[in-house]
């Protein structure tokens, strides 16, 4: 059971800095780039507002979740 928990969180911070990286792409095409019919500005935001803060945050919560529990165990 500790090497799924082990291998989750893992995958939760390597998850954080892609999609760290996602927004700073994101956020380049905002300032760059002009917007087309499909992909304007405000769709860029968008997606960082509703796609990669939330998943980050959610990220981070199920981190500092199971940090705790792992520390409960400990002591």
């Amino acid at each position: 059971m500790g090497k799924d928990r082990k291998h989750m969180k893992k995958i939760r911070e390597k998850r954080i800095k892609s999609i760290s990286k996602q927004i700073e792409k994101h956020e380049e095409k905002i300032k760059n780039e002009e917007g087309r019919l499909d992909t304007t500005k405000d769709y860029w935001q968008k997606e960082i507002d509703e796609k990669f803060l939330k998943q980050i945050e959610e990220d981070k919560n199920y981190l500092d979740e199971n940090e705790s529990d792992s520390s409960k165990k400990n002591s």
